[in-house]
């Protein structure tokens, strides 16, 4: 089953993010605070981090960078109102997935979806890869 780690300061602005991951037996938990976000991080495996900037301990930015310390594949999504462009030039090199706007909505929950099922048919393809080679 999916597991996604929701991180603000605010639990409101993931009301149709969780939503839609509930209606897709997806399991989504929040917390308010980058510690609290490393905390969970350590002790659980999550298959996606949603991170919004506004966070009141650390800037998103050291928060995925600290996270990427804890699992190197961490798949990331950040709410900011960065341009695109701003928002490339301070995320680059972190593999996070995509940008979304500070209060997400239903389609972007779906966007997040069919992005990790693309990663998993990527994953199986490997794997089906992997295995016909070491026959």
């Amino acid at each position: 089953m999916t597991t996604i780690l929701l991180t603000s300061k605010e639990r409101s602005i993931f009301k149709e993010l969780a939503a839609q991951f509930s209606d897709n037996q997806i399991i989504s938990e929040w917390v308010g605070s980058a510690q609290e976000a490393i905390s969970e991080l350590t002790d659980k495996k999550f298959d996606l981090f949603i991170v919004s900037e506004d966070l009141p301990d650390m800037t998103g930015r050291q928060l995925i960078e600290e996270a990427l310390f804890k699992n190197a594949m961490m798949n990331s999504v950040v709410l900011s109102q960065l341009p695109h462009d701003k928002f490339h030039e301070t995320y680059e090199g972190l593999g996070v997935l995509m940008q979304l706007s500070l209060n997400p909505e239903k389609q972007d929950a779906q966007n997040i979806l069919d992005y990790l099922n693309r990663i998993e048919q990527i994953q199986q393809q490997m794997g089906t890869i992997k295995g016909e080679s070491n026959r």
